[in-house]
């Protein structure tokens, strides 16, 4: 079960209900921001009564890291589908694909960007080091699996640190353009071929 989650829903009508507190979440995260954000305001966008959210989430922090892991599963089935459908020659490659699709899903998925740890709330760090740290196994693993790529050496802070520099430039984009800063994301493809280039190759240049 997602850390912050009481009871998982199992009849249809419990994962209706669960489901739309998610998607409430999500939207209202997107309309006024983390710190507007309520678990009164989710409960009443979604029509749900708030005895029935605490049902199911342990709070603020509980929607925040169930939200965080159904944007993981959603992101891991577009990876899935892509490298079942292209290949991929080595980890700088792989990387600009997940890029791709965390860029898409930024672009139609309301609160994609569940936190974000610089405003000083020490939850909201964890969450995304939770997030971030959950990601970068899922794709490891999904790369040596799916891909077929040669393993890295320190995987984890490879990784972690490629989802962080690259989860910084998808917002410098996004702060001055709706649909991203095009120069912008252009630069973060290029990080990440150069950094996994470096990882795979070092020395050379």
């Amino acid at each position: 079960m997602t850390g912050g989650v009481r009871r998982a829903p199992v009849q249809r009508r419990s994962v209706e209900r669960f489901e739309r507190l998610l998607d409430a979440c999500a939207a209202l995260l997107a309309e006024v921001g983390h710190d507007a954000l309520t678990t009164r305001g989710v409960a009443q966008r979604a029509g749900v009564p708030i005895g029935t959210l605490y049902q199911f989430f342990d709070g603020k922090t509980g929607l925040l890291q169930a939200l965080a892991a159904r944007n993981l599963e959603l992101l891991l089935a577009r990876v899935r589908e892509r490298l079942a459908g292209e290949a991929v020659g080595d980890w700088g490659e792989a990387a600009v694909l997940v890029y791709d699709e965390i860029l898409a899903m930024r672009r139609v998925l309301p609160g994609f960007f569940v936190a974000d740890p610089r405003d000083g709330s020490p939850y909201d760090a964890d969450i995304v080091r939770r997030a971030d740290t959950a990601m970068a196994g899922e794709l490891y693993a999904l790369g040596l699996r799916e891909a077929g790529l040669p393993p890295l050496p320190d995987p984890e802070r490879v990784l972690l640190v490629a989802i962080t520099s690259t989860d910084g430039v998808l917002r410098l984009a996004f702060q001055t353009h709706e649909d991203g800063d095009a120069a912008v994301i252009a630069l973060g493809a290029r990080l990440l071929r150069a950094y996994f280039g470096e990882i795979a190759h070092p020395g050379i240049t």
